[in-house]
């Protein structure tokens, strides 16, 4: 299963960025909510078999939000591929969209591997990475101009869970366009219908928005990875409005289920709690 992981992290980019939009409509509505606090935890799965987790706690406080996160293989998969991974982000929120000012992660994997990436953000300028160890980036560059598109996955994902960018018209929203301090890559989004559902582990069920998701590399790839990523057969998603009266738009876009085809098998998210506050 020597691409297992590569699976891995695209079901977590997916986690991380779906159903966000283009639009910010309605976003400048948070200079008067009440301080609130998102939290959800998804179950990973490859073949229906879990290997992870992952969790996100969102806290907004007027037009601020810091939001932590936390991704951990677990069961037969970590025999392997051993891994975790915590993010912080935090940023405001504005009648143009999202405007993160820092996100910091940190990714290990057994006991030698680390990696420490962090992205300051200023005015409209180029965000200010700091990586540990450092990144080549020369090798597969990445514009000033494409660094300055896109938000950090956990501001992207913030924009997401926080409803901020969802329009009426479309729920899934249309681009979520995210920089990770190395790669540049968008997350396509398209609404195709309402479903009823309902999770078997009794966490949620009635009505979602279906939307069908597409992983597009841009820029900081190896160019064999283009153009496997070109070849990325699409992703799905199960979204649902969650009540929430300080929520921008009067709930919460909450991710139920995410899929994804491969050629080993299907890699799954499952919404497994979810707390608001």
């Amino acid at each position: 299963m020597p691409k297992a992981p590569a699976w891995i992290a695209f079901a977590a980019a997916l986690g991380l960025t779906a159903c966000s939009a283009k639009g910010a409509e309605k976003a400048s509505s948070l200079g008067n909510a009440k301080p609130v606090r998102l939290g959800v935890e998804y179950s990973i799965a490859f073949l229906g078999i879990p290997f992870g987790h992952t969790d996100y706690d969102i806290r907004i406080d007027s037009t601020a939000y810091r939001t932590t996160s936390h991704f951990e293989t677990s069961g037969i998969v970590s025999a392997f591929w051993q891994a975790t991974i915590d993010a912080t982000a935090s940023g405001q929120f504005t009648t143009a969209g999202i405007s993160p000012t820092e996100y910091d992660s940190h990714y290990r994997r057994g006991e030698k591997k680390h990696q420490r990436v962090k992205l300051t953000y200023a005015g409209g300028a180029v965000p200010l990475l700091f990586a540990d160890p450092p990144y080549n980036l020369h090798k597969y560059p990445v514009t000033d101009a494409q660094k300055k598109e896109g938000v950090d996955p956990l501001s992207a994902a913030t924009s997401v869970l926080a409803g901020a960018r969802a329009t009426t018209s479309n729920p899934c929203g249309t681009v979520a366009a995210v920089f990770d301090g190395r790669r540049r890559y968008n997350i396509e989004l398209t609404y195709l219908r309402d479903e009823p559902v309902k999770l078997a582990n009794g966490v949620f069920a009635g009505k979602a928005h279906l939307c069908q998701l597409h992983y597009n590399q841009i820029a900081g790839f190896k160019p064999k990875i283009l153009k496997e990523g070109r070849e990325l057969p699409p992703a799905y998603a199960w979204v649902a409005e969650i009540p929430g009266p300080a929520a921008p738009h009067g709930h919460y876009l909450v991710p139920l289920k995410l899929w994804a085809a491969t050629g080993f098998g299907t890699v799954t998210a499952t919404l497994t709690g979810l707390k608001v506050e």
